[in-house]
């Protein structure tokens, strides 16, 4: 625990811990440990360049240490230096790019097919984006929205550098999407903005400078919004998965819950990535939290215990059955 905390920050601190330790099953100091420390880096390689996979791969492997991430191709993690692979050629070059390995999940968990229309409602700064054109080979029409205007300038430079194709780029805020785009999708992402307790380090002292509950509640209303309005633009077949990267059960359970008990054509279904049972703190969604029973189709979707590599993480995949 850092020093010198003020009272009222170690009442905060404790709230934080107790309710991590609560939504994972672990002991308190479980959760703090779990919690503590900056992450390392994965790195994926982009199939949209010139240059072949392997010759990008053989590079990489040649400026630092990496491991392979058996549960998404093309990724790895880096064990070695970061600055090394950031610093690159390869990198300068759009041939990789260096994520949370958590993030790799939603594009995966989406399965996108060349020839589709696919909407990313939270799109910057474009790394899930970038994910979903390389699975498609490029092949898919893709329309990005972020609704923060401020960001948008990143996500461009990053489709840019990526050589991503896209169809759409829009600043359309979440909660009205469907008031302001009238088509229809084959799969949306929806990988929303929450209060980011994934990527909290309790090792700083202002580690929860902007957290308490209330944001969480108030992220979590949002989210239930974006959620709606995102499923209404989602055709009847297709796929729409949600994400977070936090842990709150008001941000990630409670919104999914609420879309499955309000739309009879809404169903969470298991999320197929070939061996995901390897992702390192992989655990199924709550069956209920502080009194709250939720939908039991919850227990399909994926949640990440933070570990070396992995950032608390929350993944949901829905499908949009044809009404009776």
């Amino acid at each position: 625990m850092p020093r010198h905390q003020h009272p009222s920050q170690k009442r905060q601190r404790g709230i934080f811990i107790a309710r991590a330790a609560a939504v994972w099953g672990a002991n308190p100091a479980e959760a703090e440990r779990r919690m503590t420390g900056e992450l390392w880096s994965s790195v994926r390689i982009n199939p949209l360049r010139e240059r072949s996979v392997a010759a990008i791969r053989a590079d990489l492997e040649a400026m630092t240490s990496v491991e392979p991430i058996a549960w998404c191709p093309d990724a790895f993690h880096i064990t070695g230096d970061k600055r090394a692979v950031t610093e690159s050629a390869p990198h300068a070059a759009g041939e990789l790019y260096v994520m949370n390995a958590s993030s790799l999940i939603p594009a995966l968990a989406l399965d996108p097919k060349p020839g589709e229309a696919i909407l990313d409602v939270c799109a910057a700064p474009g790394g899930k984006s970038a994910h979903i054109a390389a699975l498609t080979g490029n092949q898919a029409r893709l329309h990005l929205n972020d609704s923060i205007k401020s960001r948008l300038r990143k996500l461009q430079e990053v489709t840019d550098l990526l050589n991503i194709h896209v169809t759409n780029l829009t600043d359309i805020q979440g909660q009205y999407l469907d008031k302001f785009i009238d088509t229809s999708f084959d799969r949306i992402l929806l990988d929303a903005q929450c209060s980011g307790e994934g990527m909290v380090d309790l090792g700083r002292s202002d580690a929860l400078r902007y957290w308490d509950l209330e944001r969480v509640e108030k992220m979590g209303r949002l989210q239930q919004r974006m959620l709606v309005a995102a499923f209404k633009r989602l055709r009847p077949g297709g796929v729409l998965v949600y994400s977070t990267c936090t842990i709150a059960p008001e941000e990630n359970e409670a919104p999914v819950d609420h879309l499955l008990r309000h739309n009879s054509s809404a169903v969470a279904e298991p999320i197929d990535i070939a061996t995901h049972g390897a992702i390192q703190g992989a655990m199924p969604g709550l069956a209920k939290w502080e009194g709250r029973s939720y939908h039991p189709d919850l227990r399909h979707a994926l949640r990440v215990m933070p570990s070396r590599f992995m950032e608390a993480f929350f993944v949901c995949r829905i499908t949009k059955r044809a009404e009776a």
